[in-house]
């Protein structure tokens, strides 16, 4: 830059100082009428919680704020809701499922807020989150919205919390298996594992010396695998365990499940509730379903084994 150009610059920087300009007064003169309330959690879309049961309950902070040339020269009263019915819209916009935090899970800590003369936010408030009120692990949505006889920045009107409760251990005991019957497989090795193993009802017998094999002896199936399990009443299943096949108490390395889809229903044709997981190469794997279901039958379809193999096999299905 020029030696004048500097010059100038400076010169007019000084003019403004000595005339006792402020940054204040450079704005003075611009209109409030772009002033808009908004509440700033809206800016995280989805605002995103995941909270330990072991907590009981937990909490996220709401409020509104004020955006503008200048911090607002009287109160401004704001009013909080939930609306559930802009779950739907979030769900189509995303290609998400996430169902709306039941009634007695949350509490407002209040409906009612101000932002006060001369500032620019209203204090910050709490959400108290009630897990116990949430079945699974999956996510549940709750759309606050803030309403004023202000202008809205209508984009940030509404704050989506999703809401995540994790186990830290299961608290569910398994259920009683005797009369479980396995209505249909994939294959099973009906010869090569000897008279009382290979089958898929040894799933099912509280034995883990015993185990479910895919065909490997007279031909080689390659996946998907499946097991279906009828438990001959409803039940609501909140979640699976897989024992893996042991040998001389050492774990086998390949073929256990990998990539699994378990389904749910209540005729074993049908199978209104699906969800996907990958299981760790572990002896013991437990699962638990975002929405739990209220279901008869239950199926597993193992798409991949640990280390690629065609077969797949375990020792126990138990569920919770």
């Amino acid at each position: 830059m020029k030696a004048s150009h500097i010059s100038i610059i400076l010169f007019a920087v000084a003019a403004l100082t000595s005339c006792g300009r402020t940054d204040a007064d450079l704005i003075d003169h611009i209109s409030d009428s772009s002033a808009v309330v908004y509440m700033p959690q809206a800016i995280r879309l989805p605002a995103e919680y995941t909270f330990q049961r072991s907590a009981q309950s937990a909490r996220m902070v709401y409020g509104a704020n004020y955006g503008g040339p200048h911090n607002p020269g009287a109160d401004i009263r704001v009013s909080f809701s939930v609306d559930p019915g802009k779950t739907g819209g979030f769900n189509d916009e995303f290609f998400t499922r996430y169902p709306v935090m039941p009634a007695g899970s949350y509490e407002l800590e209040s409906q009612e807020a101000t932002i006060p003369a001369g500032k620019v936010a209203t204090p910050p408030m709490n959400i108290t989150v009630h897990l116990d009120k949430l079945e699974g692990v999956g996510g549940y949505l709750l759309p606050v919205t803030v309403s004023t006889d202000k202008k809205i920045n209508e984009s940030l009107r509404t704050t989506y919390y999703l809401v995540k409760a994790l186990y830290e251990e299961n608290p569910f005991p398994m259920y009683d298996r005797t009369g479980w019957e396995v209505k249909g497989i994939s294959s099973e090795e009906t010869t090569g594992e000897g008279a009382n193993n290979g089958r898929a009802i040894f799933v099912l017998d509280n034995n883990p010396a015993t185990f479910w094999t895919t065909q490997w002896k007279a031909a080689k199936p390659g996946p998907p695998h499946h097991i279906i399990i009828d438990m001959k009443e409803t039940k609501k299943l909140h979640g699976l365990t897989f024992t893996a096949r042991v040998a001389n108490g050492t774990m086998r390395p390949t073929g256990t499940p990998k990539g699994i889809v378990v389904e749910a229903g209540a005729d074993g044709v049908q199978w209104p509730y699906r969800e996907e997981f990958t299981l760790n190469n572990i002896e013991l794997n437990t699962i638990y379903l975002a929405y739990p279901p209220e279901a008869r039958y239950f199926k597993v379809t193992i798409n991949t084994s640990q280390g690629d193999v065609y077969l797949t096999h375990f020792a126990e299905l138990n569920v919770f």
